[in-house]
């Protein structure tokens, strides 16, 4: 009988003031991508499983909901737009169309029983340019977001750093960078001990990953002042639990409440593996999360 009045832990229906807060935040978001040229894009709830194997590792390979359909497939409710996103545009792309502008929505579904009170449905809204490999677009992008958390009444930190200085330096160092174990035996480069010190400076890093510090320097540069280099944030150094990040990986934060809301970066090498290469950069905001910063 009290089955009547509960829900599945994690989700739950949003009502009259709720769902209108929700509307506002949302038509603002997509006011303001339209306005900046983004185009949007609709995608299916369900998919495949096969063709995101190699792209999801450790908890992260655990969040879908996977069935076996009618048909004897393997099929799993959408967990993560961005690898979807890819799936549905790389077949499409000419290189005459590049670079693209698009933006999504809709709803996610994770399995995330281990956390208590964890959303297990949540509303996304995402923007990617694909096709342009400039830091530009990589200081577009962070500027961007910085904006829609301010959109969505949220005061905004971002905090950056690049996947690829985690692979210069090896395997070996990048488990231990995963596993934030300081080894002082010299089995490690002494890059890997500085990040996991917190000592570590883009000159430090020139030395293994020039590229990467060099590109990280001009994003500095040119990004706002809510944007900070943190090389000793492992979990965002390291690209967190999505194998698809190569360059910069970022995380936007609500000041006042200290909640992530929003997370992106650069997947250059994602739409080769659905068919067309193109260099991308883009992030994905939960909604549900970011309206609680104070809707005006």
């Amino acid at each position: 009988m009290a089955n009547k009045f509960r829900y599945p832990t994690g989700v739950r229906p949003l009502l009259v003031e709720e769902a209108a807060r929700r509307k506002r935040i949302e038509a603002r978001f997509a006011a303001r991508l339209e306005s900046d040229g983004f185009d949007e894009v609709f995608l299916p709830i369900i998919d495949y499983v096969e063709p995101y194997v190699q792209l999801r590792r450790g908890a992260a390979a655990k969040q879908s909901y996977r069935f076996i359909d009618r048909e004897g497939e393997l099929v799993a409710i959408r967990s993560d737009f961005t690898p979807m996103v890819a799936r549905a545009l790389a077949p499409t792309i000419a290189e005459g169309d590049l670079p693209l502008r698009i933006f999504y929505r809709g709803d996610v579904i994770r399995v995330e029983a281990t956390r208590l009170g964890a959303n297990r449905e949540m509303f996304q809204i995402g923007a990617e340019i694909i096709g342009d490999a400039t830091v530009q677009a990589d200081v577009e992008i962070l500027r961007l977001a910085a904006d829609l958390a301010r959109a969505a009444g949220a005061t905004p930190v971002i905090v950056y750093n690049d996947v690829s200085i985690a692979n210069a330096l090896g395997d070996d160092a990048r488990q231990a960078l995963v596993s934030k174990r300081i080894a002082r035996d010299g089995s490690l480069p002494e890059l890997a001990v500085k990040i996991l010190d917190g000592a570590a400076t883009l000159n430090d890093v020139r030395e293994f990953a020039p590229l990467a510090a060099d590109r990280l320097d001009a994003i500095a540069r040119g990004a706002g002042s809510e944007c900070l280099l943190q090389l000793d944030d492992v979990d965002i150094f390291t690209g967190g639990a999505s194998a698809y990040y190569t360059g910069i990986h970022f995380r936007v934060y609500d000041a006042d409440t200290r909640k992530r809301i929003a997370e992106g970066g650069r997947y250059d090498d994602l739409y080769a593996r659905f068919g067309t290469g193109a260099a991308a950069i883009g992030f994905t905001f939960t909604i549900d999360e970011s309206s609680e910063a104070g809707d005006e």
